[in-house]
């Protein structure tokens, strides 16, 4: 049998060959498997902030003095006068935000928190009622009414009671947002004092239910 002799280049060639061949083999066997990179998270702290208001006859308007408070962490924010409040250093979590104000009806929500959080509120007005009536004296001409009579209601009036009214010429007097039950009015006129009065500091109790008349017998002291 003829003896087989390879010249450089053939050499060359086969080197060539075997090593397209390796590359072959690398590229067909399976590769490592690589880890997902994780998406960056951050646990806060947050700023939960927005604004609370009502909705009346003229629009949205913002309420004041207003109190939220975040009660995981009894963080309490009050309003300010444009109904703006603000409560920070939150954690990423699930929050029960409470809203309440004097008059109105308390708001409870649950936010979850991943980032600063806008939150406006809108409260209602608890259902009131009215409370008026005549402030009179008894003359030998018959019953009078008497004008300029002062009334002090603490517990009824704008939503934060503390509400001053006085008697017009026909002796009639009128207190809005007033809520059912029982309200002791100071009545108070120079000269005039209330006729039987219902406790030791000279005040009257207006029993309301509803919309209520109760009007007011002084005496000339």
């Amino acid at each position: 049998m003829p003896s087989v002799t390879f010249g450089g280049n053939a050499i060359r060639v086969l080197s060539i060959l075997f090593s397209l061949a390796t590359l072959s083999s690398a590229c067909d066997s399976p590769t490592a498997p690589t880890t997902p990179l994780r998406p960056v998270t951050s646990s806060g702290p947050y700023t939960l902030s927005g604004v609370v208001s009502e909705m009346t006859a003229d629009g949205s308007v913002p309420l004041a003095n207003a109190l939220v408070t975040d009660t995981s962490t009894a963080q309490v924010s009050r309003t300010d006068a444009n109904g703006f409040y603000r409560i920070t250093q939150l954690a990423a979590a699930s929050h029960a935000i409470t809203t309440t104000r004097a008059g109105y009806v308390t708001e409870t929500r649950r936010v979850d928190l991943s980032g600063d959080t806008q939150l406006d509120i809108r409260l209602d007005r608890i259902a009131s009622h009215t409370l008026s009536g005549v402030v009179f004296e008894i003359t030998d001409g018959g019953q009078v009414p008497i004008e300029g009579v002062e009334i002090y209601c603490d517990s009824c009036g704008s939503p934060d009671g503390h509400t001053f009214v006085y008697t017009d010429a026909n002796g009639s007097y009128s207190l809005a947002w007033t809520f059912d039950g029982v309200h002791p009015l100071y009545v108070t006129k120079a000269g005039y004092g209330i006729v039987d009065p219902t406790d030791q500091f000279g005040r009257i109790a207006a029993t309301v239910k509803g919309d209520t008349r109760f009007d007011i017998r002084l005496a000339r002291r």
